[in-house]
């Protein structure tokens, strides 16, 4: 028959949440300051293309990986080649190069 686990490194002290959690941001390392990166939403849209181009994508997606030494990914070489193609940004609304 198995235990109860032990919790008591878990408990801590009531007194420190008054103190606004100084106790824990005390033991907690510095962390770097993040910088703000806006998330753009997204959804996904399944295309059926040529595998010639399913190719390409790859094949460029790691040239750029070994150029730079960033990972771009398939996903982010479309966007770029639909903006270039459509002079259509993210910020941008639903203004895009379809219009009339």
């Amino acid at each position: 028959m198995k235990t109860k686990p032990n919790t008591e490194q878990f408990k801590k002290d009531p007194s420190a949440l008054l103190q606004g959690g100084a106790v824990d941001s005390a033991n907690q390392p510095e962390l770097a300051v993040q910088s703000r990166v806006t998330k753009v939403h997204r959804e996904q849209k399944v295309f059926r293309l040529p595998l010639d181009f399913i190719n390409a994508l790859k094949r460029e997606s790691y040239e750029r990986l070994l150029k730079t030494g960033f990972r771009v990914t398939e996903t982010e070489l479309v966007g770029q080649a639909f903006s270039a193609q459509c002079s259509w940004r993210p910020d941008d609304a639903p203004a895009l190069c379809f219009s009339a």
